[in-house]
C-alpha cells in the first residue's frame, strides 16, 4: 500500500518519508518496490546525502547485488544510473532488526 524509509544519524531516527503507491505501484513485486523505495528516498533527501558516504539499509536482500546485475529492464537501468550519483554502502538489515521502519507500518491503536 505505501512504502516507507528513515533517514538516520547516529542510529537516531532524523526524518521519515512516505509514500502512498497507486494502484499500478501495488502490482509490483517486493524487489521492485523496495527499488522504487530507495529512489524516492534519495530523491527527497538527495540535499542531505549528495557529497556525503551513508549507509542504505535494506530487508531485501537481493537488492544487495542490484549494481552488478547485467541484464535489467529500462526502469531499472535508469535507477541504478541515479544511484551512482550517491556514495553509499548498501547493507541488509533483517525484518526483526528494522524496528524503526517497521513501527511506521503498524497502525495506531486508540486508546
Amino acid at each position: 500500500m505505501a512504502i516507507r524509509a528513515v533517514l538516520s544519524q547516529e542510529d537516531k531516527p532524523v526524518t521519515f518519508f512516505s509514500e502512498k503507491l497507486n494502484e499500478s505501484r501495488q502490482t509490483y513485486s517486493s524487489y521492485h518496490k523496495e527499488f522504487y523505495a530507495f529512489i524516492q528516498a534519495l530523491k527527497h533527501w538527495r540535499h542531505y546525502l549528495l557529497g556525503n558516504e551513508f549507509v542504505l539499509f535494506s530487508d531485501n536482500s537481493a537488492l544487495l547485488y542490484v549494481m552488478q546485475q547485467h541484464k535489467m529492464n529500462h526502469k531499472h537501468a535508469k535507477w541504478v544510473e541515479y544511484l551512482q550519483s550517491f556514495a553509499f554502502v548498501l547493507k541488509h538489515i533483517s525484518r526483526q532488526a528494522n524496528k524503526v521502519v517497521d513501527a511506521l507500518s503498524r497502525r495506531a491503536l486508540l486508546l
